[in-house]
């Protein structure tokens, strides 16, 4: 009886601390902070005990891994993704600082310098990637997600083609 009371309050717990910051993740979407990369935590906490959370953590894994990649793949989105990130946490520390910005308080400021040290973390992560693949000679993270988009467009076109092209051509007489 006592195994099954904790398995109960186990998913319980799970489920509530899953759900919350599922929420969490889906207000980050709209306001300043690393919303993908709180959704996947969120599905992962909700993974522990649900299957179709699995699914839907590596979902929101492979989404913040694209984004990741893609703020990498260049030396100027790379840059802009390392200013942003400082600008984040200097907002941040100016709106714990300065007690006359509309909603100062340590929360707001706690939450945007939480958000530029994780978009911080997870660049230099992506830029750290790269780099092994590049010195083991193989594609980087970026050039893999593009080559499997080019995979996936060219089979859509392929598969396009030959529908259209087992459709007879009608012809016109002009007469």
């Amino acid at each position: 009886m006592l195994n099954r009371s904790a398995r109960l309050i186990r998913r319980i717990v799970v489920s509530t601390v899953g759900v919350a910051v599922l929420g969490v993740g889906v207000a980050l979407l709209a306001l300043p902070g690393p919303g993908f990369l709180v959704i996947a935590l969120g599905f992962f906490v909700l993974s522990l005990e649900y299957e179709w959370a699995r699914r839907q953590f590596e979902q929101a894994r492979r989404k913040a891994a694209d984004l990741a990649d893609q703020a990498a793949a260049s030396v100027w989105s790379s840059a802009f993704t390392i200013l942003f990130g400082l600008g984040m946490v200097a907002v941040g520390v100016a709106w714990i600082v300065v007690k006359t910005l509309p909603f100062s308080s340590p929360w707001t400021g706690g939450s945007m310098i939480f958000g530029g040290v994780v978009i911080l973390a997870t660049i230099l992560f992506s830029l750290w990637q790269a780099k092994q693949a590049r010195d083991a000679g193989e594609p980087t993270p970026a050039e893999l997600l593009d080559r499997e988009e080019e995979q996936k467009r060219h089979k859509h076109m392929s598969s396009t083609s030959v529908s259209t092209s087992t459709v007879p051509p009608t012809s016109s007489t002009d007469g």
